[in-house]
């Protein structure tokens, strides 16, 4: 009966020593995704821990290139993980894992009326726009482009609230602080359940979103990293991401 506990208690011990733990950076639009991709990845890897870190791409990049071990990088555009990968801070090359979409929303449906191309007409009864800081956030620089595009820049210049990433216009426009927001479908596609509606806006107005990821050099030793990159990219990955309203590639 001691062999046999003895010889049960050196598997959980070897178990154990085998697990592994990686910190992941995830921009804030695939946060609600990467949460269950974690989840479905962690059922068939229970010894081992992730722990994921949402925020801006920008703001989250320089936190890498100032020391903090992200063992993945999952941008919210090609820029950054292409950026890790030029500073030779990765040990992959970056993938396409999500096409992201850019919505209008609001609580107020009659504000979407006729889309974004219609926005300039309701300008008088709309106090304030949240957008992502374009400095920190893809989003918000699709969100700067559209507005320029269409010519609501100008009409909406003084009545602009940012937010530090894209999670915050969403909570923006359902506290009340902004009647309307540009945002990223994925946090509020049908499957969030959102408080308000949305509109998409055509993509022809922004530089296309491709979100990127890389495994970096901290990982270089942890085969948990390369097999949750593997499974993001895998058909069950992909069916996860475009639950939540991205695209894939």
């Amino acid at each position: 009966m001691k062999k046999i506990f003895f010889i049960l208690m050196m598997s959980v011990f070897s178990l154990s020593l085998n697990a592994e733990k990686i910190s992941i950076f995830v921009a804030s639009s695939a946060s609600k995704a990467m949460s269950e991709i974690k989840d479905e990845f962690l059922k068939t890897h229970p010894d081992d821990e992730i722990e994921l870190v949402f925020g801006a791409s920008g703001k989250h990049y320089q936190l890498l290139t100032q020391g903090r071990e992200f063992d993945l990088f999952f941008s919210a555009d090609a820029k950054y993980a292409a950026q890790i990968a030029k500073d030779n801070n990765a040990i992959s090359k970056p993938k396409i894992y999500a096409l992201g979409v850019v919505a209008l929303y609001s609580l107020d449906e009659n504000l979407l009326n006729g889309g974004i191309e219609k926005l300039s007409e309701k300008a008088d009864i709309i106090s304030h726009l949240s957008i992502a800081n374009p400095k920190v956030a893809p989003y918000g620089v699709a969100a700067t482009q559209t507005l320029e595009k269409l010519g609501l820049d100008k009409i909406f210049k003084d009545k602009i609230v940012l937010g530090d990433n894209i999670s915050q216009p969403v909570v923006h426009v359902d506290t009340g602080v902004a009647q309307v927001g540009i945002v990223a479908y994925s946090l509020v596609s049908p499957v969030n359940k959102p408080k308000g509606k949305v509109v998409l806006i055509n993509e022809k107005y922004f530089t296309p979103l491709e979100q990127s990821f890389v495994i970096t050099k901290y990982a270089k030793n942890k085969k948990l990293a390369t097999q949750f990159a593997d499974f993001v990219s895998s058909k069950q990955g992909k069916d996860i991401i475009k639950k939540y309203g991205f695209n894939t590639p």
